[in-house]
């Protein structure tokens, strides 16, 4: 068997498929060093790694296995070039190694660099599905993602995804345009928040000469990913263009995904136009994932962070006591190693409990509540030491208002129900009760820690 970098690269290759040998990105891999555990390719962008971990490490993973053993692992290392030079002689190791392959397995393809995704697209490349861990939370979500991104424009557009903060919907906006840009890297995918698309329209009133630029960049997409849709709300001109221009996209069949922290019925001060549309695809959920995805969560950004031995008690105590977001989770984590590595302590549970004693213990419920209406009402009620009737009842007493108002703000944050139906469930007769009693409730948890505190509490028992 031969034992060189390069040998071992070219007979890899010999074993992918003709399309695979005629793919740019891997015309861009250099070998630069084999063992038994782990054969080192370098590749001159983030971007080119992220196309072959897509597009190939299933296959080279399979043929290192055959080669050399289960064991072998593939490295990919981004190695920018520093000078022509060395640019100049990794295009040479590349071209070495395609003719070595035999005249029908040669590519035709130019050694262009690669193009620079996040210029072109606003795309992430490091969110990728292979990155997204799928629970119960998130099962449907992923599946219509994924569908998305394999056939777009077909039968979930537009796609409408919400949840809350920190969930995982903006990974998944950016895993859909870079999987479809795997496998057709001709389309043309715009990522963007609702802000700048917001920031680019007015930027076009004000200089009369790119308003035709702009229309034409957003409406000729073949998919676009627009984030945090919510806030386009009471923004009037800007909701007038989006209309425009989710009818040009949806009437040529090209991909339209949303993100928002409420479902379409729900954000109140948008045009029923466009709430009309946006519920006319598929309206997917994604919440809080459970305590076992919540463990994988952690133990992929361990890996990230090149801690693969961090004790399961620790990850099991994080887990249990950060039930808020993923990204909360994430940065709690973060957290706790920068204080290890900061005061050269172990990372023990001991070290957990006192670095994350600010958090709190975990609660002892293990087993969550269904969130109803009705079931958020008696919980509230309880804390509050007052009765359930009370609550759907007219009395107006300082006690009883608040926790009514925090009874409806839950009821919006952890159930699908519009406005309407949440004053129906307290006996309103007007939705803007419920949309005042939201907003000082989100104002309350703005400026007081101890009533934030009590209000998570509160929903953690539903998480």
């Amino acid at each position: 068997m031969r034992h060189t970098p390069n040998e071992i690269w070219l007979e890899i290759l010999e074993k992918l498929s003709d399309t695979a040998r005629q793919d740019v990105y891997l015309h861009q891999a250099v070998p630069l060093s084999i063992t038994a555990d782990a054969l080192n390719i370098a590749v001159p962008s983030a971007y080119t790694r992220a196309r072959i971990e897509e597009r190939f490490r299933v296959d080279i993973q399979r043929a290192l296995a055959t080669l050399i053993g289960a064991q072998c692992a593939l490295i990919l290392t981004v190695d920018e070039p520093t000078s022509e030079g060395n640019e100049d002689s990794r295009k040479t190791q590349n071209k070495e190694n395609f003719n070595q392959l035999p005249d029908a397995n040669r590519t035709s393809h130019t050694h262009a660099s690669a193009p620079s995704i996040q210029d072109e697209t606003g795309l992430n490349p490091n969110y990728r599905f292979d990155r997204f861990i799928v629970g119960s939370s998130n099962m449907i979500c992923h599946a219509t993602a994924l569908a998305v991104s394999e056939n777009p424009g077909r039968d979930y557009n537009p796609l409408f995804i919400y949840g809350g903060v920190g969930l995982g919907k903006t990974h998944l906006l950016h895993a859909i345009g870079n999987r479809l840009l795997a496998y057709q890297p001709d389309k043309k995918v715009l990522y963007v928040t609702s802000e700048t698309f917001m920031n680019e329209y007015v930027e076009s009133i004000v200089n009369r000469g790119s308003a035709q630029g702009f229309r034409t960049k957003y409406r000729t997409a073949d998919m676009l990913l627009i984030d945090d849709i919510q806030f386009l709300q009471a923004k009037e001109g800007t909701q007038e263009e989006f209309f425009n221009t989710f009818n040009a996209l949806h009437m040529n069949s090209n991909q339209i995904v949303m993100s928002s922290d409420r479902t379409p019925d729900n954000l109140v001060n948008l045009e029923e136009r466009l709430q009309s549309r946006f519920q006319s695809g598929m309206v997917a959920e994604i919440s809080m994932p459970q305590f076992e995805i919540r463990i994988a969560i952690l133990r992929q950004k361990c890996r990230d962070q090149g801690l693969e031995n961090l004790p399961d008690d620790v990850l099991s105590y994080i887990a249990e006591v950060v039930r808020t977001n993923i990204r909360e989770l994430e940065g709690t984590l973060v957290r706790l190693i920068a204080q290890a590595t900061i005061l050269k302590e172990d990372l023990t549970l001991d070290f957990a409990r006192q670095v994350l004693s600010d958090i709190g213990p975990p609660s002892p419920i293990r087993h969550r509540k269904t969130a109803t209406s009705r079931a958020i009402q008696a919980t509230v009620a309880d804390y509050f030491g007052i009765q359930t009737e009370e609550l759907v009842s007219q009395k107006r007493t300082k006690e009883l208002v608040q926790a009514r108002q925090i009874a409806m703000y839950m009821c919006r944050e952890l159930t699908a129900m519009s406005y309407s139906n949440i004053a129906q469930a307290f006996n309103r007769e007007d939705h803007t009760t419920v949309i005042h009693a939201c907003r000082q409730i989100e104002k309350l948890t703005e400026e007081n820690d101890e009533e934030r505190q009590t209000i998570l509490q509160l929903i953690n028992q539903f998480r």
